[in-house]
């Protein structure tokens, strides 16, 4: 019994007594917290962010072909049959597509289209929802596409 009376005034002392390494554990967790939430961050919108190009460049690409279906009926109907581009048209129907897509996309600079292709570029700034913690509030995020009329006769 002696001895255990003596372990438990030793233990209150050793409790009792203020050491050096007080404190020490709570810097620690608070900086791996922060590192923990910056990972986080990454990795939930980085995903994100990866899903917001694939969807300005698929938006790109579906204005691009809509635009190149604006031909110019003139030289459609012409002797030889040539098949080129209404530019007007052709980048009307572009930013017309990306707008109704989504209103926050930019077309920048604008639907471009010449004799025989519409090459569109889109902008979208994509807000960030954990990084923002951290101060990066918004990442921009640009897709671009060409396309031409088909011609020819197939399947």
């Amino acid at each position: 019994m002696n001895t255990f009376i003596a372990l438990r005034r030793r233990l209150r002392l050793a409790l009792a007594e203020p050491t050096i390494d007080q404190g020490s554990a709570t810097v620690f967790v608070v900086a791996f917290a922060g590192v923990l939430f910056t990972c986080a961050g990454l990795a939930i919108d980085g995903g994100r962010m990866i899903n917001a190009r694939d969807r300005v460049n698929d938006v790109a690409e579906q204005a691009a072909r809509a635009g190149a279906g604006q031909l110019d009926d003139a030289s459609l109907r012409a002797a030889n049959g040539s098949v080129v581009l209404d530019p007007g048209a052709a980048e009307l129907e572009a930013t017309r597509f990306v707008n109704q897509a989504n209103p926050e996309y930019t077309v920048i600079p604008h639907a471009a289209a010449d004799g025989g292709s519409v090459t569109v570029t889109v902008e979208w700034t994509y807000p960030t929802a954990i990084l923002g913690i951290i101060g990066i509030n918004s990442f921009p995020v640009t897709g671009t596409a060409t396309a031409g009329p088909a011609t020819g006769v197939g399947p």
